[in-house]
């Protein structure tokens, strides 16, 4: 999972949940583990947007999972309380991204609207922020978009305006609501890792290539049915025998699709 949060005080909650270590010599303030890679990346659209280009150079990987995380206003949300955006706007652009929510959780869901300076007016059922826009505009160009998402805190509202919003509350209301996140992060991560190349099944598949000449779409099946062989146990011997004793890829891809049938019906 990949966290863009724009203060220190927002991250290190998430950075003591995650047990996260900090890189060195970089030029954000990156901090990392296993799983999980947190950048600090300043306020505002321009610094969310590079600070998430930043940290998907570092990944390299598509479809990997994408929140950002911090807190913000809302029209009518107690002080305190999570929400998760389901509709983002901007103040100055007529672009909205819907963020799909296609995961269990009870995580009230919210609009939002980037601004470009703090609002001091507040729409009822709005969230307000100055970088989820850009945010999510940026990470939905290398990830689907049920794999970015923005989650936020309330720090302030009309009856607690944010003149009265002391920072350093921050980490407390952040953390919070932390256990709670980390299950809906937890199904992202497994969506995720369903949609990531399988290194195996791509050498097989190369193999299988270099037999018959197969289209951008006979390649595409090939890929599918070999990786339901792999997921139903079949032995990928039979798929080479198949693949030896066909003509051509489309008889290949018809074959192997039919030595599956009986596997699917049994499963």
């Amino acid at each position: 999972m990949n966290f863009v949060v724009a203060f220190m005080g927002e991250a290190q909650p998430i950075i003591d949940f995650y047990q996260l270590k900090k890189t060195q010599h970089t030029q954000y303030s990156l901090y990392q583990n296993d799983q999980h890679s947190l950048v600090i990346s300043g306020l505002g659209r321009e610094n969310a947007s590079t600070a998430t280009r930043y940290l998907r150079d570092l990944a390299g990987s598509q479809n990997l999972g994408w929140i950002n995380i911090g807190v913000a206003g809302h029209g009518n949300l107690a002080k305190g309380e999570v929400f998760i955006c389901g509709k983002i706007e901007d103040d100055q652009k007529d672009e909205c991204f819907y963020p799909p929510q296609v995961y269990n959780h009870s995580i009230c869901v919210s609009s939002l609207t980037t601004c470009s300076k703090p609002a001091v007016e507040y729409e009822k059922e709005m969230g307000y922020d100055m970088e989820a826009h850009a945010f999510y505009n940026t990470a939905s160009q290398f990830s689907i978009r049920e794999l970015v998402q923005v989650i936020k805190i309330v720090s302030d509202n009309p009856s607690s305006p944010l003149p009265e919003f002391n920072p350093k509350d921050a980490p407390g209301m952040i953390g919070r609501h932390l256990r709670q996140i980390d299950g809906l992060i937890g199904q992202m991560e497994q969506a995720s890792a369903s949609l990531q190349p399988d290194a195996e099944i791509n050498s097989f598949c190369k193999k299988i290539e270099g037999v018959h000449r197969f289209s951008v779409t006979r390649s595409h099946q090939l890929h599918q049915l070999v990786r339901q062989a792999k997921n139903l146990r079949v032995d990928m011997c039979e798929i080479e025998q198949i693949t030896l004793s066909s003509a051509n890829a489309k008889e290949v891809v018809q074959k192997v699709a039919e030595l599956l049938k009986p596997y699917q019906i049994l499963g």
